[in-house]
């Protein structure tokens, strides 16, 4: 029998918006999310802040097999489109503290 522990800390704050229109501007969000499993080495989070001018910004890790955690940290902002910086980590621990 496989054991599993699974823990999932998740905090969402989202303020849903609705349809735009010309004059309407994007509402202000939060999120982000947590999910550790130390038995099965996994381990992946993310967070991300949407601003009243429709500016994101966030970041995303990953630990990857040999033990990298690899983080993707990015913006959106207006025409520039999805524009990230991606990052590694060796022999990263993510499980402590």
């Amino acid at each position: 029998m496989w054991k599993i522990l699974f823990t999932l800390c998740a905090f969402v704050t989202l303020v849903i918006s609705r349809p735009q229109g010309p004059d309407e501007r994007p509402e202000p969000y939060e999120y982000q999310y947590e999910v550790k499993d130390p038995e099965q080495n996994l381990f992946f989070d993310k967070n991300e802040i949407g601003d009243a001018a429709g500016k994101v910004t966030g970041q995303y890790s990953v630990l990857l097999p040999d033990n990298r955690l690899m983080t993707v940290s990015y913006s959106v902002d207006g025409e520039s489109g999805f524009v990230p910086k991606i990052s590694f980590q060796d022999n990263a621990n993510p499980f402590s503290g």
